[in-house]
């Protein structure tokens, strides 16, 4: 056998050696980012417990204020018309339906970017988060008048948890 001959061998080795390594290089590649994703899932979740566990506790204390305030009977009985104008004339209260507003709109804006997991949030409030929206919903279309961008991330996130609860419950809406 010449050094040709060897050579040539050598080369046709080489091409399936290269696949196998290209193959290996691309499996690895397929891993790396597989448990990058499980990471990402795994802190998003971690600061979606501990940013509601941070905002649990002032959400809680606005909507009792506010309730209270309105003399509303039921934790999520509807703003009225009577309840709207009260909310508007009273800078206290007006003031405490916007730092609850703001502090669920803020979560809202972490959901869309990502920050948070909508999964975990429905778990832990996600019946919450649309009673308070519908609740004052007449008071965010108020003001939804001079600036119809505001809340917008809420109702978004409001709409997108009213699916996930109704496929839940067996109501895929198509």
């Amino acid at each position: 056998m010449d050094l040709n001959t060897l050579a040539n061998y050598a080369d046709i080795l080489a091409i399936p050696l290269a696949i196998i390594g290209l193959v290996l290089i691309i499996r690895q590649l397929n891993l790396a980012l597989a448990e990058s994703e499980r990471e990402h899932l795994r802190r998003q979740k971690e600061m979606t417990l501990k940013a509601y566990g941070a905002i649990r506790g002032d959400l809680r204390k606005y909507v009792k204020n506010i309730r209270n305030m309105l003399e509303l009977e039921d934790m999520f009985a509807p703003v009225t018309q009577e309840h709207l104008n009260q909310i508007l004339s009273d800078k206290r209260l007006r003031h405490e339906v916007i730092k609850m507003l703001g502090i669920v709109n803020k979560f809202a804006v972490g959901i869309k970017h990502d920050v948070f997991n909508i999964e975990l949030v429905n778990d832990l409030a996600g019946r919450l988060f649309i009673e308070t929206y519908n609740q004052f919903e007449p008071y965010i279309k108020y003001v939804r008048k001079d600036s119809p961008n505001f809340y917008i991330e809420y109702e978004r996130l409001v709409e997108r948890l009213k699916q996930m609860q109704d496929e839940d419950n067996g109501q895929v809406i198509f």
